[in-house]
C-alpha cells in the first residue's frame, strides 16, 4: 500500500495550545502533496469551523509534483519569467484563504508554510497576508533564507518553513488572505525551465463557537485484493467544525454498508489513512465506503466494489522491451500486474541461452512489489542467443512473463583518436572527438589529448560508453571554461566538462572551472567537472575551481566513481552531490577561508556515500581572496540521507575542531577514522552529529563493498576499478592515427534495429565500395563508391525498408576484399 500523509497530524504541530474556556484548536492546510501519496491536489484539510478555497493561481500555472519532497511545483503562466526583475510582480502569485463558519470565530495566531526554488539559486518571494481581499491593506511576512550571498533567494531544491505569527481574530463575515508571489530576481536574460515549490501551507489557531456539520470524506479505491482480504482507505477533507472521533471503512455484500456493518477503526481526525479489510470469503462482491464520525453523526464517501479472488496464484508478470546489448550486459524490463493475493517478495529478470529460464537459472533482483522495474543482465558472453523473462515471487510461487530473445555483440576493435590544437591530431577540439565516438560502442574507445589549454565546454553524452580520455600531461592539458549559475540557467548547467555515460576513464588531464566566487555577481556556482554516468574512474587528474567545483550529481541515478591519486580544489561545497564517490590517496584543497569541502546529497538507499582513504586535506596559506585561511569545514549535510567518511586521512591544522557544519538535513553519517595531521583533535570537539567509526566499521570500507551491487538498488552489477591508470606514450598516440592496414570491422550494434554502423580503415588513399546484399546475392544498397584518402571511417546503413533476416556487406578495394554479415531484426 502507498504511504499516505496524515495531514491533520501535521497540522497539529503547529496549533498554539491555548488554557481557555471554550476555544478548540482549528487549522487550514494545503499539503500540496503528490495525490499518488495522500495530497488533496489544491483543496484544504481542515480542523474546526472553517470554511477554505483551493489554492488559486494568479498568472502561473502548475507543473507536476516533482519538487523536494513531492512537492507542488509552480512556474510563471507560459513559462517564461521576465528579465532584470528587482521586486515582486503583482499580479502573479499563489492566494489561499480561510473563514469561520457561521457563529464561529477564528483567533488565527500560526502561519506557515514551505517553499524552495527549483532549478535556479536567484528566485525571490514576498509573502504577505490580509483580511482584505484586494490587498489595499496587507502585513509582509519577515524571513531570512540561508542564502550565503545576502540576497535572500529561496533555498534550492530543498524546503524552508517560513512562520509567522499574524494574531489576527476574524468573525464570521471576515476570510484571511495569503498570498505568495515569486520572480527571477535580477537577471539580465528571460528564465524558462525555472519554478518555486510548495508545500504545507498552514494556517491555525483556534475558535470559539460555530455548529458542527457532518465531517466530509472521500474513499479511496480498492488497494490489493486477496482471497479473504482487502485493502483500501480514505480522506477526511473537513471534520465539519467538531473533532472526528472514529473514521475508517464500512463494507458488506448487500450495498449501502453503515457503521453497523463490518468496519475498520483507524484513527481520528482529519486527513488521509489506510484501511485493510479481513475476514473476507473469496470469490465474493463486497461492497464498502469511508466514514468519519463527529458530535454531529457520521458522513460517508462513494460507495465502491470488488471481488475478492477465488484463490491465491503466483504473480502476472509482464516482460518488457530489451535494449542497450553490448558484450557482456544488456538492459531488461518487466512490470508486476498482479500480486496474486499476497505480497510480492521478488522480482527481476531470468536468462539462460536455452529453454524458458527460470529462477534456477541467472537471475537479476530488481527490488519487490507492484509496478515496473528496470534490471540489467550480467555476465553474458559474447555473440551468443538469449532467452530472457521477468519473475515475480509471492508467497504460492513464482510468476514469469512472456519470453523474449536477443543477441549479444562481438567485442569492436580498439579505437585511438588524438586530439591537438596545432592540427597534427584527428582534431583540433576534444568536443568533436566526443562526438564522433559511436553509439554504444563494445570496443574500448581512446581520445588522447596533446598539451594545451582547451576551451570548451564539453559533453560526453549517455550513449557514449567505454570512453577513455588521456592527457598528455596532467598540468599541461587543461579542458577548461567560464560558465556559471547566474547565466548558465543553475548550477547543474554550469559545468566546463560534463560526463554522462557508463564506464568511462579520464588520466593525466585537468578539469577546470575559472569562475571565483567573489560575490561580484550572482550565482557564481560554478562547476569543472559534473558526473552522471555509472562505473567512472578518474586518476592523475586535477579537478580544479571555486564554488561547486565537482557535482558527483547522478541526474540517472546513483552512480559510482573512483578518484586516485589526483587534486581536487575549490572553496565552498566543491564536492557534492548524491553518487558514491571514493577519494583514495587524493588531495583535497581549500582556497578560501570559511569554506567547507564536502555536501553530501546521499541517496536513503546508499549504503556509502564520499569516503576518503589515505588522502589529505589541504589548505592555502592566503585564500584567492587575498584574505588568509584561518578556518574551514569538513563539510555539512545538503540533502537526502548524506554519508561522508574520512579514513586514514590526513587533516590541515586549520581544520575548524567541530569538523562539520549543520545544514539543511540530520547526516546519516558523518563519520572519522584513525585520522591524523595538525587539524586532527579529540573526538569530544567534533559536532555532536559526527562519529568516530570502530575499527570493525572501517574495515567495511574496501572498494569491494562500497562498489558493490549492493551498495544501492541503482547498480546492476558488481564493479572493480583498475587500481592504476593505463600508460600510453605520446609517440603511441601520434602514430595510432594512421591505420596500417586495410580493416573491414564488425558492424555496431548487432543485431539492429533498424540502423547501424560500420567502420573500416584505409592505409593509403584508394577506391573504395562499400555494397550490402541479401542472402541471395541481391544488391540492397551501396554505401560507398568513391575515392578516399587513408584513415578511420564510418558509415551509416538505415535498413528500415527492409524486412528481418541476415545481410551481407562487401568493401572492395583495389587490393582488398573482405565480406561481413550481419542481423537484422525488427
Amino acid at each position: 500500500m502507498r504511504i499516505r500523509v496524515i495531514a491533520g497530524i501535521l497540522a497539529m504541530m503547529f496549533l498554539t495550545v491555548l488554557d481557555v474556556m471554550g476555544q478548540d484548536p482549528a487549522a487550514v492546510h494545503w499539503p500540496l502533496t503528490d495525490p499518488s501519496l495522500g495530497g488533496t491536489e489544491f483543496s484544504a484539510v481542515i480542523e474546526g469551523p472553517l470554511e477554505a478555497n483551493e489554492m488559486q493561481l494568479n498568472n502561473m500555472e502548475v507543473n507536476q509534483y516533482s519538487g523536494p519532497n513531492n512537492s507542488l511545483r509552480i512556474r510563471i503562466e507560459g513559462n517564461s519569467w521576465p528579465a532584470n526583475q528587482t521586486t515582486e510582480i503583482d499580479d502573479v502569485y499563489l492566494e489561499f484563504s480561510v473563514s469561520p463558519r457561521a457563529g464561529a470565530t477564528f483567533f488565527v495566531d500560526t502561519l506557515s508554510l514551505d517553499i524552495a526554488g527549483v532549478s535556479i539559486d536567484g528566485m525571490k518571494a514576498s509573502i504577505y497576508y490580509s483580511t482584505d481581499a484586494s490587498f489595499a491593506d496587507r502585513t509582509p511576512v519577515e524571513y531570512t533564507t540561508e542564502d550565503e550571498s545576502g540576497n535572500n533567494y529561496l533555498p534550492r531544491d530543498s524546503l524552508q518553513t517560513i512562520t509567522a505569527f499574524p494574531d489576527l481574530e476574524l468573525s464570521e463575515d471576515q476570510s484571511l488572505f495569503l498570498r505568495i508571489y515569486p520572480w527571477v530576481d535580477n537577471d539580465p536574460n528571460e528564465r524558462t525551465g525555472k519554478y518555486i515549490a510548495l508545500q504545507n501551507v498552514m494556517l491555525a489557531g483556534t475558535t470559539v463557537g460555530g455548529m458542527a456539520t457532518l465531517p466530509e470524506v472521500a474513499t479511496y479505491n480498492p488497494g490489493n485484493v486477496s482471497t479473504d482480504y482487502a485493502f483500501a482507505g480514505g480522506n477526511v477533507s473537513s471534520d465539519g467544525g467538531a473533532q472526528v472521533t472514529a473514521r475508517g471503512v464500512v463494507w458488506n455484500t448487500a450495498g449501502e454498508p453503515v457503521i453497523s456493518d463490518f468496519k475498520t477503526e483507524d484513527g481520528t481526525g482529519s486527513g488521509s489513512f489506510e484501511s485493510q479489510m479481513t475476514g473476507l470469503e473469496n470469490g465474493t462482491i463486497y461492497y464498502y465506503r469511508a466514514y468519519a464520525t463527529n458530535e454531529a453523526g457520521t458522513a460517508y464517501g462513494r460507495e465502491v466494489s470488488f471481488t475478492t479472488l477465488d484463490e491465491k496464484t503466483v504473480p502476472e508478470v509482464e516482460t518488457g522491451d530489451i535494449t542497450e546489448v553490448m558484450v557482456e550486459t544488456a538492459l531488461g524490463r518487466g512490470e508486476v500486474t498482479a500480486w496474486g493475493g499476497s505480497e510480492v517478495t521478488a522480482r527481476g529478470l531470468v536468462w539462460s541461452t536455452e529453454g524458458e529460464p527460470t529462477i534456477e537459472d541467472f537471475k537479476s533482483e530488481a527490488g519487490s512489489g507492484l509496478g515496473e522495474f528496470v534490471s540489467t543482465m550480467y555476465p553474458l558472453e559474447a555473440e551468443s542467443r538469449y532467452y530472457v523473462r521477468a519473475y515475480a515471487t509471492n508467497e504460492t510461487g513464482t510468476g514469469y512473463g512472456p519470453l523474449r530473445m536477443f543477441l549479444t555483440q562481438e567485442p569492436a576493435p580498439d579505437i585511438t583518436k588524438v586530439v591537438a590544437k596545432d592540427g597534427s591530431g584527428d582534431y583540433t577540439k576534444v568536443q568533436d572527438a566526443f562526438d564522433e565516438i559511436p553509439d554504444n560502442y563494445t570496443g574500448q574507445y581512446t581520445i588522447f589529448v596533446k598539451k594545451g589549454e582547451y576551451y570548451e565546454k564539453l559533453v560526453l553524452e549517455e550513449n557514449k560508453v567505454n570512453v577513455k580520455l588521456i592527457g598528455e600531461h596532467r598540468d599541461s592539458t587543461v579542458l577548461w571554461y567560464d560558465d556559471y549559475a547566474g547565466i548558465a540557467g543553475g548550477t547543474s548547467q554550469s559545468y566546463s566538462v560534463a560526463i554522462n555515460a557508463n564506464d568511462f576513464v579520464a588520466e593525466n588531464i585537468t578539469f577546470q572551472n575559472v569562475i571565483e566566487n567573489d560575490k561580484s555577481v550572482s550565482g557564481q556556482q560554478a562547476v569543472a567537472l559534473v558526473t552522471n554516468g555509472d562505473r567512472q574512474a578518474y586518476y592523475n587528474v586535477n579537478i580544479l575551481g571555486f564554488q561547486d567545483t565537482f557535482y558527483a550529481r547522478g541526474s540517472n541515478g546513483t552512480g559510482r566513481i573512483y578518484i586516485k591519486n589526483s587534486l581536487v580544489e575549490g572553496s565552498v561545497d566543491f564536492i557534492f552531490g548524491r553518487n558514491i564517490v571514493v577519494f583514495d590517496s587524493t588531495e583535497i584543497r581549500i582556497n578560501r577561508d570559511g569554506g567547507t569541502l564536502t555536501a553530501a546529497a546521499t541517496d536513503p538507499e546508499s549504503k556509502y556515500g564520499f569516503v576518503f582513504l589515505d588522502s589529505r586535506i589541504t589548505a592555502d596559506s592566503i585564500g584567492f581572496d587575498g584574505d588568509p585561511i584561518e578556518e574551514f569545514y569538513l563539510g555539512r549535510p545538503w540533502q537526502g540521507a548524506p554519508r561522508t567518511v574520512f579514513i586514514n586521512t590526513w587533516y590541515h591544522e586549520v581544520l575548524a575542531p567541530q569538523g562539520w557544519l549543520a545544514w539543511n538535513v540530520q547526516p546519516a553519517l558523518y563519520g572519522e577514522y584513525n585520522c591524523s595531521g595538525p587539524g586532527c583533535v579529540h573526538p569530544d570537539q567534533r559536532a555532536g552529529f559526527s562519529t568516530q567509526l570502530s575499527s570493525e566499521e572501517a574495515e567495511t570500507y574496501t572498494l569491494e563493498n562500497i562498489f558493490s551491487k549492493e551498495s544501492n538498488p541503482n547498480f546492476g552489477r558488481d564493479w572493480m576499478p583498475s587500481p592504476e591508470l593505463t600508460p600510453v606514450s605520446i609517440n603511441e598516440a601520434s602514430n595510432i592515427n594512421t591505420p596500417h592496414k586495410y580493416e573491414l570491422q564488425q558492424n555496431y550494434p548487432n543485431p539492429f534495429n533498424p540502423a547501424t554502423k560500420i567502420g573500416f580503415t584505409l592505409p593509403s588513399a584508394t577506391h573504395i565500395s562499400l555494397i550490402v546484399y541479401d542472402l541471395l546475392g541481391r544488391k540492397v544498397a551501396t554505401l560507398l563508391d568513391e575515392k578516399k584518402q587513408a584513415g578511420h571511417f564510418t558509415v551509416q546503413f538505415d535498413a528500415g525498408p527492409l524486412s528481418s533476416g541476415i545481410y551481407l556487406y562487401q568493401m572492395k578495394t583495389d587490393n582488398f576484399t573482405r565480406v561481413n554479415k550481419m542481423t537484422l531484426i525488427k
